[in-house]
């Protein structure tokens, strides 16, 4: 009897990142753009939510079911044969910047493009996040060669490539690089960096003879300046490394946890507590907020929010930050985790307001009991009016209570 062999499971970071994008109707490709991608879903034309609605269900069922372009072709054409959208359409931009347009959902060239493009965005995403959490037993990344048939010249130029994850390169040449581009990246040690820096390897040959050679090196070839793109619908200019489309020069999870981070703190602003405190919690539950620590380059993370703070140390704004190298420094030296960091909205909102134990007029603890456990944090305000959260620490109550004493601030909670 023929073995039935199961599906490879789709890893959940792939899943995770594309359910975690809102809808967006758009008339243009370039109304979504660049980074915006990263928590974004959109389909150029698709104006109307029912329609966009369809395309992100299906499109999210053959993310997780690991179905191909074939297999998904028929979910989506049952879905817009519904709503009366298979076959051509007259689209008008809400704008009113452009004219009418004719769309047809049901051309492959469409459809193939935008299951492409949702397709591998989310698996480079998810490649990202797994890379950064292995980084430290595969900590460089390696450029492989295209699996194209028609590979790009400059594409070829980035093969064999090794830099370390967190290296500024991959802010921008992270595949894929363009429109159906099929470059990849692999994740490998430094024992394997050392065995291939500096080596030639023969792959093959190609149509005309020539040999298939890849130099393994640490130099990223210089292939000119950056080119000037400037988004026609937008008016936003752009620097686009050469090579790479207009659109794809950004990391798809990279720009998943930078975005979140900027459009929280913006909502955040003007939330009321309640709301800004349950946000809050399920931003922490967030993979990619969880990324952050472990990043080079330093980010301000919203950590709370209290209008209570803000009116006693006078801020201008009652959202909380806390920095990412604070919480790394609290992982690596005081062994919490990123669970331990979710409860700080909690404790930041519900806690009790007490005068810094050092005598410092822009510093206050902040004591909270969640459950059974008794917790400690600081805030400060800052020369320019922000309120920084720069440390958590779960407290014994009895050494609680003795280090306000010895500070001579009475113990709140009663006996």
């Amino acid at each position: 009897m023929a073995q039935i062999r199961k599906p490879f499971a789709v890893p959940a970071e792939v899943t995770r990142y594309f359910d975690g994008k809102t809808v967006t109707p758009a008339f243009s490709w370039l109304d979504v753009w660049a980074e915006e991608h990263a928590y974004k879903f959109t389909v150029a034309k698709a104006v109307e939510l029912d329609v966009l609605n369809a395309f992100r269900g299906t499109i999210s069922q053959a993310i997780a079911e690991g179905r191909g372009f074939e297999s998904w072709k028929p979910l989506i054409q049952s879905e817009l044969t519904k709503l009366g959208w298979w076959g051509p359409r007259m689209v008008a931009d809400p704008s009113g910047e452009q004219p009418d347009r004719m769309v047809n959902f049901a051309s492959d060239r469409r459809l193939k493009t935008t299951f492409w493009a949702n397709m591998n965005s989310a698996r480079s995403a998810g490649q990202w996040e797994r890379a950064q959490r292995s980084k430290r037993v595969l900590p460089y990344v390696l450029y492989v060669r295209t699996t194209s048939g028609d590979p790009r010249p400059e594409h070829l130029q980035w093969v064999g490539l090794i830099l370390p994850l967190d290296d500024p390169f991959w802010s921008t040449h992270w595949p894929p690089n363009g429109w159906q581009c099929k470059c990849q990246v692999r994740m490998i040690s430094a024992a394997e960096r050392e065995r291939l820096m500096g080596t030639e390897r023969v792959l093959g040959r190609d149509p005309n003879g020539e040999e298939i050679k890849i130099r393994y090196t640490d130099q990223v070839p210089d292939l000119g300046p950056d080119i000037e793109f400037r988004n026609r619908r937008t008016g936003e200019v752009q620097s686009v490394p050469q090579g790479i489309d207009p659109g794809w020069h950004t990391n798809p999870g990279l720009a998943r946890t930078s975005t979140l981070i900027r459009n929280l703190e913006t909502r955040l602003e003007v939330a009321a507590p309640m709301d800004a405190t349950r946000v809050l919690k399920e931003l922490w539950s967030d993979p990619y907020l969880r990324l952050a620590p472990r990043l080079p380059s330093k980010s301000w993370l919203p950590a709370g929010h209290s209008e209570n703070l803000a009116k006693e140390l006078g801020a201008v704004s009652p959202v909380i930050s806390v920095t990412s190298e604070t919480v790394a420094e609290r992982i690596t030296r005081h062994k919490l985790d990123m669970e331990d960091f979710s409860i700080l909205p909690d404790v930041l909102a519900e806690g009790l307001i007490a005068a810094d134990p050092k005598g410092s007029d822009v510093v206050r603890a902040i004591i909270a009991r969640i459950g059974k456990t008794w917790w400690r944090a600081f805030v400060t305000v800052s020369k320019n009016g922000y309120l920084r959260a720069t440390s958590l620490h779960q407290k014994d109550e009895k050494e609680l209570r003795r280090q306000m004493e010895r500070a001579g601030i009475k113990w709140p909670f009663g006996e």
